[in-house]
Formats: C-alpha cells, structure tokens, sequence
C-alpha cells in the first residue's frame, strides 16, 4: 500500500519534492502531522473495513484522504470534491496514475453541496476556516451525511498556543501576513463546534486539541526554515526530528493546541 500523499510525486514538478513524495508520503510535515491524527480517527470510529461505506472528502485538495482511503479499503467508495481548478485536475492526474476505480473526483463548491442522506463518513481537512459563510457548508455537510453517519474535522483553534519568536522574525523577513494563508477567521474553539453542530442534530460531539507542544514546534521549525520552499540540506537535517515531533503530537493528549479536529456522530432518529 503506498504511504498517505504518495501521488503527489505524480504532479510535482520539484524533482527533489518528487523523490521525497516517493520516498516518505506527505513531507509539508504540518499536513502531515493533520492527516495522521484525522486517519487515527477514522480507524477508532471501527467503520467496516469490509463494507459498503460511502466517504466524502470535502475539500479534498490533490487528494490525500481520497486516495489513500480507497486504495486501504476497495470496498469502499471514497468521493473527494475539491473547488480549486490546479488541485482538481491533479487529483484527477493522481487518480487516473493510481487506477483507482472506487475513488472519484469532483470539481465543486461546498456552498452548493446538494447530496442528502448519502454518506457515511464525512472528514473536511483545514477548510472551513477559509470560507465565509461556514454555516452553509456545516448545513450541507449534515445533510449529505446518513442517520447515523460521522463527521470528522479539522481547523486552526482559537486561541492559538504561543508560537516562536523566531515565527515572527521570518515573517518580518519575507513580508508574510497570516492573511497569506487565505483564512477568513482565525479558527474554532470547541464551544464553537458545540454551537455549530448540536442544532444540526450531531451527538458524540468530541473536540480534542492538536498541534500541541511538540506539534506546534515542528509547525514553526518547518515554517523557520523555509515552509514550502525550504533549502533540502537544511531540510534532510531537520526532517528525522520534525517526524519525532509529530509522532510525539500524535500520541501526547494535548491540554491546548493550535489546531482542533472534531469527530461528531449525526443522531440516528
């Protein structure tokens, strides 16, 4: 089975990302570091491996969840919908290269999600936070979900835990605005996540904190030495420890974090 974020070798134009992509998965560690704790929830919710469930990956950028879900589970039928028109027709590239016929691709908005009572899981990986009218979309997405389904999310939280001061420094550096990200709000709380599913009839509403001490740091360690774009030397060097922090993110209960993930189930009746 190939490592989560693997098919981005297929559409990344960096030869040294290409190797990396092959070599280990996902290497933009803050992403990786969200797809692990979003995949261990999906593994604890104890959905049948061997069943007909039906998966929606809302906003599925190049398609991380969609494919690695599919490819894990052939019974499966996993559906990523993605808005931007680059990261859609890679998906599909990725799609087409790994031969996945139970994985699907769509070009769409989720302010016009018009699915109902169709799926059985739901995640939606650090999106919200970049649309503005989110209560459609949380609508949407509990429409689209069965009686009975599950709704897995992920956003920045707020407040944020204290960041490096050498964050600063580099954003003073490179002229980066936390705006750059494309952020209309500066995240969720978990009373946030309260007021915003339980009206839409979700139970089991269970918030929990990621990107914790150890998470944090790796996110301004990969941010300090070069985000997207850093030098592979300096990177290589890091790279071991940046993983052992997001192992330790992973398997350390957070009291605070700067990001959040929900998993909440839709009521059954």
């Amino acid at each position: 089975m190939t490592k989560i974020g693997y098919g981005k070798s297929f559409v990344e134009k960096n030869p040294i990302k290409r190797i990396g992509y092959r070599l280990f998965g996902e290497i933009h560690i803050p992403g990786r570091i969200r797809l692990n704790h979003v995949l261990r929830e999906i593994e604890r919710l104890g959905l049948p491996a061997n069943g007909k469930v039906r998966v929606l990956d809302a906003g599925c950028g190049r398609g991380d969840f969609t494919f690695y879900l599919a490819e894990k589970y052939p019974s499966w039928h996993v559906t990523g919908i993605e808005l931007d028109e680059v990261k859609y027709r890679d998906a599909c590239t990725i799609k087409e290269r790994l031969g996945l016929g139970n994985a699907e691709i769509i070009n769409g908005d989720l302010l016009k999600l018009d699915r109902k009572d169709e799926f059985d899981l739901i995640i939606s990986s650090d999106v919200l936070e970049h649309i503005e009218d989110d209560d459609m979309v949380f609508n949407n997405l509990a429409r689209a979900l069965k009686k009975g389904g599950h709704l897995v999310l992920t956003t920045p939280s707020v407040p944020q835990r204290k960041h490096l001061w050498l964050v600063k420094w580099r954003e003073k550096k490179i002229g980066f605005q936390p705006s750059d990200y494309g952020h209309v709000r500066d995240g969720y709380s978990k009373e946030d996540y309260y007021s915003k599913l339980k009206p839409l009839g979700f139970v089991e509403i269970a918030p929990t904190y990621t990107f914790g001490p150890f998470g944090t740091l790796a996110f301004d360690i990969f941010f300090v030495i070069g985000d997207n774009r850093p030098n592979p030397l300096v990177f290589a060097l890091f790279f071991p420890f940046l993983m052992l922090l997001g192992v330790l993110d992973l398997h350390v209960k957070n009291g605070s974090g700067s990001g959040i993930m929900v998993s909440a189930r839709k009521a059954a009746g």
